[in-house]
């Protein structure tokens, strides 16, 4: 097989600069990750962290503070019964969690999870929004600011509302964090100070000075409060420091990182904690149960926590830590620094790659979504606030590229008619470059008619609006993940974010078939595009099924490999993320991940070992065949696979060693205490 290996693309993933679970009263737990580029990514933990979706950020948008909220408290009982009160409760448990950020900017953004754009913004009136911190019943929401002030917003009910600000400190707020019972406040500063502070009046209750070195101010870059009165402390000088909260005095301090400690999370019960920063160590502490039988490294002699050793996990800073104590999580997840420097040289190549076209959009948000058409004339392209149309058209072997701006009046008026934002989160073309594809950030699926453009008419055919489902009487969008269009035009799938899966005819433009809704997640939709009918739906745990859309039914290939628990593909961490198909070997399906290739015999021969049986001898109850896998995992950081013409594939790869030829030189350790 010829294989072309295409390493020039320039995918450099973002710093992580924040993390966050979930609270425990959330039944269905995510991770969110927010990056230095402004995107957050929604995970889910179970399935080997599967990424979810992806929430777009924009130019100068980087995430510094990432929280979720879930109120767990009815704040309002004012003349409800004892049986209100319960139903009220439980109302607000069944609630989705809502989701806070903050940037280098003012402004404290929420989230919608579903259509992945703002839902609410307030601005803190202090600068930069440095740290955000929520309380235990989702109720109300701190944040640190530029100007040295916290502010307190509530949050209840829905809510995201200006209350009160604190008394001011000289330097900027680098650090927060609620006491476990919300009693008060703790902050770290730029002025080498660790402070408590009266949630009611916004004054500060105590004040605490870390050390410091050459006269100069030491930075706290994160703090926690903890059961049985501690507050701990990290700053830029390594040092965890312990403080007793009620006398405001140090009871203990460790010498636990050779620089700057960015990140610091401690168990619900006060008994273990984990600590990390520029040092790419991962410090592992735990309370000591019998004080007097243990020995400590405390300055006042007392200790209180000892060091259980340390590990490292990352080649460049650590600057955030998320705890997740969920018996089915139960896991510490670790973030850190992946920034973009200048662009070195290309990987040696056979074929240098030809420049053909670049275009650069204006607008402020990230591209969710681009496609080209099957006949090289037409570019989509969409953010969350905008879908936008371009034709192309070669002229002395240059592309001449203009926007149509019909399509922007037409499709602008029509989203109007129907209440709908600009956004997309998804464009497709179809094979015969005839129709596009559009999924609105309210997860309406619009099909758009190309044909009459040089009329410059744009006419929306249909609109499918099957991805919601009713909540307290009101439709709620569920956002559409995967969509794939098969290669004869006739069928369109598409699969959201709780796993529902449709197809819709585009010759009659009515929905077909719904798939069987699977308790696995899904990674991928995939035509068979030499059998149209065909398609193949990979999920979160490496299993895979096929399915005859024209007979509503799963193939019988896929019935008789039903059961793949067994599959060398179950092996790998990381999922499936898409299909490539070769035209020379058409009964064959190639399956990859990041760091794999499956080859899949789609054959419908049964196996040699299977033996005939007589006419009047019953079928065998178990009946499924074991899957079979042709394996490779000599490719790394795959982002794409598919096949040029028979035998002759192309892989996009991004090579660990490019990513880390463009970082900057992590911490330096001396050797041999030299």
């Amino acid at each position: 097989m010829e294989l072309h290996r295409c390493r020039f693309v320039d995918y450099q993933p973002a710093t992580i600069n924040a993390l966050s679970f979930t609270p425990p009263t959330v039944g269905a737990t995510r991770l969110a990750v927010g990056r230095a580029n402004g995107d957050i990514e929604l995970w889910d933990p179970r399935h080997q962290y599967r990424l979810e979706k992806v929430i777009p950020g924009g130019h100068g948008q980087s995430i510094e503070s990432l929280v979720w909220a879930h109120q767990s408290r009815v704040t309002d009982t004012y003349d409800t019964t004892a049986d209100e009160l319960v139903a009220e409760q439980q109302a607000l448990l069944d609630q989705p969690p809502r989701l806070f950020s903050s940037s280098l900017n003012s402004y404290i953004m929420e989230w919608d999870a579903q259509t992945l754009t703002v839902k609410k913004s307030v601005d803190s009136n202090g600068g930069a929004v440095w740290c955000l911190a929520v309380n235990s019943d989702g109720t109300r929401l701190a944040a640190g600011c530029e100007d040295g002030c916290i502010r307190l917003f509530d949050i209840s009910d829905d809510q995201l509302e200006y209350l009160r600000s604190f008394e001011s400190q000289k330097g900027r707020i680098l650090s927060i964090a609620w006491s476990p019972d919300d009693s008060y406040i703790v902050s770290g500063g730029a002025d080498s100070s660790v402070r408590k502070w009266k949630v009611e009046n916004g004054r500060a209750m105590q004040r605490m000075t870390v050390d410091r070195k050459n006269k100069e101010p030491t930075m706290v870059w994160t703090v926690a409060a903890t059961q049985n009165n501690t507050i701990v402390s990290g700053d830029s000088l390594g040092n965890l420091m312990f403080w007793d909260s009620e006398l405001g005095t140090m009871k203990q301090s460790i010498k636990a990182h050779g620089a700057d400690i960015l990140s610091v999370v401690v168990s619900r019960d006060g008994t273990l904690l984990f600590s990390a920063g520029v040092d790419r160590k991962l410090v592992v502490c735990r309370r000591v149960q019998n004080e007097k039988n243990k020995k400590n490294t405390s300055k006042g002699g007392h200790g209180g926590w000892a060091s259980l050793g340390s590990r490292r996990y990352h080649w460049h800073d650590i600057r955030a830590l998320a705890l997740d104590e969920r018996p089915e999580i139960n896991a510490i997840v670790s973030a850190g620094k992946l920034d973009t420097t200048s662009v070195g040289s290309l990987p040696e190549m056979y074929e240098p790659h030809d420049f053909l076209l670049k275009l650069q959009l204006k607008d402020d948000c990230y591209i969710t979504s681009a496609a080209l058409s099957e006949n090289a004339q037409w570019i989509a392209a969409c953010d969350v606030e905008n879908v936008r149309l371009f034709r192309l058209e070669a002229q002395n072997d240059e592309w001449a590229v203009k926007k149509v701006r019909a399509f922007d009046v037409s499709l602008a008026s029509y989203l109007a008619q129907h209440d709908l934002a600009l956004g997309g989160h998804h464009v497709v073309f179809t094979p015969s470059s005839d129709k596009l594809i559009v999924v609105t950030v309210e997860s309406k699926i619009l099909i758009i008619d190309l044909s009459h453009w040089e009329q410059e008419q744009f006419q929306i055919l249909a609109e499918f609006g099957h991805h919601h489902h009713v909540v307290q009487h009101r439709k709620v969008p569920q956002t559409v993940i995967n969509i794939a269009v098969s290669e004869d035009g006739q069928w369109l799938a598409t699969n959201d974010d709780q796993n529902n899966t449709f197809v819709y005819s585009l010759d009659n433009l009515k929905r077909h078939f719904v798939l069987p809704r699977s308790l696995t997640l899904q990674t991928t939709l995939s035509f068979n595009p030499f059998r149209p009918n065909e398609l193949l739906i990979a999920y979160a745990d490496n299993t895979f099924r096929i399915f005859d859309i024209e007979h509503k039914r799963q193939t019988h290939w896929s019935k008789r490999h039903d059961d793949q628990a067994g599959s060398r593909l179950t092996t790998f961490r990381d999922a499936i993320r898409g299909a490539a198909y070769n035209p020379a070997e058409q009964d064959k399906v190639v399956l990859y991940g990041s760091t794999f290739l499956a080859q899949i015999d789609l054959s419908s021969n049964k196996s040699k070992t299977t033996q005939k049986r007589k006419a009047d001898e019953p079928a065998p109850r178990n009946s499924s065949q074991k899957l079979e896998v042709a394996l490779t995992t000599t490719f790394q950081h795959i982002l794409g696979c598919d096949f040029l013409a028979d035998n002759s594939m192309v892989l996009v790869e991004r090579r660990k060693e490019s990513l880390l030829e463009q970082l900057p030189p992590s911490f330096y350790f001396s050797s041999f205490n030299k």
